[in-house]
């Protein structure tokens, strides 16, 4: 069974990476919503896009990107951004997560 990506945020708790404090009340919750759009594989596949070359190659998953829409993208971009371990990369997490919106909006 697959395990819905919202219920990663959590995991991540677990992994050492505090969440960082919400933006404004009901952010995570809109972001579980939206990142559940997808599946726990294309997620991988986004989430290596972002911190990559920012080029995703699966035209499934990027359907699911437009699926979920460009506010869906700049929240998870925003939030990744926001991690301590993350913040050194910040720039390349909003091109690359601007790349990937652009590159599969116009697939």
């Amino acid at each position: 069974m697959k395990m819905p990506l919202r219920a990663q945020l959590p995991l991540i708790r677990g992994s050492g990476l505090p969440l960082p404090p919400q933006p404004r009340p009901g952010y995570y919750k809109y972001l579980g919503d939206c990142i559940d759009k997808t599946t726990q594989a294309c997620g991988v596949k986004i989430s290596k896009a972002i911190f990559g070359n920012g080029k995703l190659d699966d035209s499934a998953c990027c359907k699911k990107v437009v699926e979920a829409g460009y506010l869906c993208n700049r929240a998870l971009t925003y939030i990744l951004a926001k991690f301590d371990k993350f913040k050194p990369y910040a720039a390349t997490i909003f091109q690359n997560g601007e790349a990937i919106f652009d590159q599969c909006s116009k697939s």
